[in-house]
């Protein structure tokens, strides 16, 4: 899957290395945040770190979730391209479940 394409997959923290020079979306509970970064807390409970794009309007409020759209670069953190809010509360745990069900069955999402 090319980082170009539009169907961008959607991980948790530990498939990261599987799709490293890719563009994803990962959904997580943001941690900690400042104008230039985020750790946030993925779906399978591991921590990511964000790359976010210059020129944020808003700063990111922690304890509230977003999809961040980026590539993931070689260490792992991922360069936000674009990012969403999603309304409070959000079952990371469900989503896990969606996310591993993505990575069995590609072709149905």
């Amino acid at each position: 899957m090319s980082s170009e394409n539009p169907r961008s997959p959607r991980i948790n923290s530990a498939l990261r290395a599987k799709y490293r020079g890719e563009t994803v979306r990962l959904i997580g509970k943001v941690l900690e945040a400042s104008s230039k970064t985020a750790k946030l807390e993925a779906s399978d409970k591991g921590q990511v770190q964000v790359v976010l794009k210059p020129g944020l309007d808003e700063p990111l409020n922690p304890e509230s979730y977003i999809e961040v759209i980026g590539r993931v670069n070689d260490d792992l953190s991922i360069k936000e391209y674009n990012h969403l809010a999603i309304r409070d509360p959000f079952d990371l745990e469900a989503y896990d479940l969606a996310v591993q069900l993505w990575q069995r069955y590609p072709n149905i999402f």
